[in-house]
């Protein structure tokens, strides 16, 4: 982890960014473009639009995006971190910032989802109701030492880190099974660009 990131042990979710930069794969759904994906630009509109503090400063505004822009080294670093990524269509669709803004971010998908150690998938509107939907965005961190054991993170209402990994593994198996292949995700991705 790196250091920038330890002294900020005070900014929000600082024990899921330490877990994550120690992580060698991670499962992941979500309905809104993940942190590791996300550009500088709808990182700071996402965080002022979904923050329950609102009078929250720009100097930790900035702190978080900063973090934020700091997390994605795990895609790239000598031992990248592994990403399977689930994204309801919503993620898409939502548009943040505006529609040049969104281009921006969609572009950053294509991307991303080129990297040998992403895979990045779509669940559409029409699968319909999905576990997801109950359960809310979610993480699976899996760790590379038999003795560090999976965790999970949730966010929502309840505990962050629920004891019941199997729920969550099951909803992730589930919601792969009802993706769009790879390729449709990335011709939906150019699609939503263009529509915008």
């Amino acid at each position: 982890m790196s250091s920038d990131i330890r002294r900020r042990s005070d900014i929000p979710h600082s024990t899921y960014v330490g877990l994550e930069a120690e992580a060698g794969s991670i499962l992941t759904y979500e309905n809104v473009i993940p942190g590791l994906f996300q550009t500088r630009r709808y990182a700071e509109k996402i965080n002022v639009g979904t923050s329950l503090t609102l009078a929250e400063s720009e100097e930790v505004q900035e702190q978080r995006a900063d973090v934020r822009m700091q997390r994605q080294q795990v895609l790239t670093g000598a031992s990248p971190l592994e990403v399977r990524a689930v994204l309801d269509e919503s993620a898409l669709r939502r548009v943040v910032g505006g529609a040049d803004l969104m281009r921006e971010q969609l572009e950053r998908l294509l991307e991303v989802a080129e990297l040998p150690n992403v895979i990045l998938q779509v669940i559409p509107f029409t699968s319909g109701a999905h576990p997801g939907t109950r359960l809310g965005p979610f993480v699976i961190l899996r760790f590379e030492h038999q003795e560090d054991p999976d965790v999970v993170y949730a966010e929502g209402p309840g505990d962050p880190y629920p004891a019941d990994i199997q729920q969550y593994e099951v909803a992730f198996d589930y919601l792969r099974a009802h993706c769009l292949s790879i390729q449709q995700t990335l011709s939906l991705i150019r699609n939503v660009m263009d529509e915008l």
